[in-house]
């Protein structure tokens, strides 16, 4: 299972994905670390770290998907 996370470094969150959720978009055009996006990963544990450095003051877990 892939897990995608969501850097929106507009509103300083960072949210944890499942590959299935609906949230997920179809394609990612273009994902910068410094500005946010979408980016995945192949475990949850790779995607946990990379929340914790995604140097956001909030960090969640997606309500839909429950990952």
């Amino acid at each position: 299972m892939v897990y995608w996370i969501h850097i929106a470094r507009a509103i300083d969150r960072v949210t944890l994905h499942r590959d299935r959720c609906s949230e997920v978009p179809s394609s990612v055009s273009s994902s910068d670390f410094w500005e946010g996006g979408w980016f995945d990963y192949p475990d949850k544990e790779r995607a946990l770290a990379a929340m914790e450095l995604a140097g956001t003051s909030d960090e969640r877990k997606c309500a839909l998907c429950k990952p």
